[in-house]
């Protein structure tokens, strides 16, 4: 058995403390695609999507996801599902990688992490390098659908990026566990 190893990621967030990059998803049961940007900023993150639109929002111990839409926020103060996000343990957190795989395989230009523990509804997921930045990223879930999520353009983050939900007065609340 390999011991898990992150070190590729820990290498790059160390790297990159704070980016913006764009991003293109597609799913292989589906000819939707989904595209948006990512920030970061330290252990701040932002996902923005622009079809749907909304946006995942993890901060201080908090994840926000705003359907811009419905204007609808959820809310998730569980420490669990903050941790289950792919973005976050990707992004903020990649150590606790290993406590959801129990199969690693690295290489000089991806990792790909396997055999979920106890029902993680991540199958597996490879994270593939160019110049040490995650370039791409592909996962499949329990039900066996294949998302690929492909990293498009680094760049500095832009000072303007708000790591707060904008709510307006008639933005619905849901407080989730």
């Amino acid at each position: 058995m390999i011991s898990c190893d992150v070190s590729k990621i820990e290498l790059f967030l160390d790297k990159n403390i704070s980016f913006q990059v764009s991003y293109k998803q597609n799913f292989n049961d589906s000819s939707d695609s989904i595209t948006g940007s990512i920030y970061r900023d330290h252990s701040n993150l932002k996902v923005f999507s622009l079809t749907p639109k909304e946006e995942l929002i993890i901060n201080k111990k908090q994840m926000f996801r705003h359907d811009l839409e419905m204007d609808q926020l959820i809310i998730h103060v569980s420490e669990e599902s903050i941790n289950q996000s792919p973005a976050f343990l990707l992004f903020n957190k990649p150590n606790l990688i290993c406590d959801f795989f129990s199969i690693t395989n690295c290489s000089n230009e991806s990792c790909q992490y396997s055999d979920p523990i106890d029902n993680f509804y991540i199958k597996k997921i490879k994270i593939d390098f160019v110049n040490q930045k995650i370039k791409k990223v592909v996962y499949e879930d329990l039900f066996e659908r294949i998302s690929t999520i492909d990293l498009l353009k680094y760049e500095q983050l832009d000072k303007k990026v708000s790591f707060e939900p904008e709510l307006s007065d008639n933005t619905e609340k849901i407080f989730l566990n």
